[in-house]
């Protein structure tokens, strides 16, 4: 499965950040600003990206790509405030980020970035 990594790695970069292998993450982290080439994964590849680049500690990069998709009425819109406000350490903007998460009906990013909230916002999505 070489060679399909555009394709891939925001899949493979979800499943590493859900089993907390960091390791993993950090190879395919680099050149993940072309996930979003994947149209039909758009989304998908954008909101990965955010997190594994707060679960890296890379929050320079993390903070840019955030800023770039914050735009209010959008898909897009929550991941971005969530990750602003874990770089920033800003609560507020954190809390913001679950209330658009419930407003589109992503209950389990809500539920998630409240739990994250609660236990002081420093572990990242």
């Amino acid at each position: 499965m070489e060679g399909y990594e555009l394709w891939l790695d925001p899949l493979r970069a979800r499943l590493a950040l859900v089993r907390g292998d960091l390791d993993a993450l950090v190879g395919m982290i680099e050149g993940s600003d072309k996930w979003h080439w994947s149209t039909w994964r758009h989304l998908y590849g954008a909101t990965t990206r955010l997190d594994a680049l707060i679960a890296l500690g890379q929050l320079e990069q993390a903070e840019e790509a955030a800023a770039q998709l914050v735009q209010p009425g959008t898909y897009l819109e929550p991941f971005a405030l969530r990750t602003l406000g874990f770089v920033r350490g800003d609560p507020d903007l954190i809390a913001q980020a679950a209330e658009r998460f419930e407003a589109l009906g992503l209950n389990w990013h809500a539920a998630q970035t409240h739990d994250q909230l609660r236990s002081g916002c420093s572990d990242g999505p």
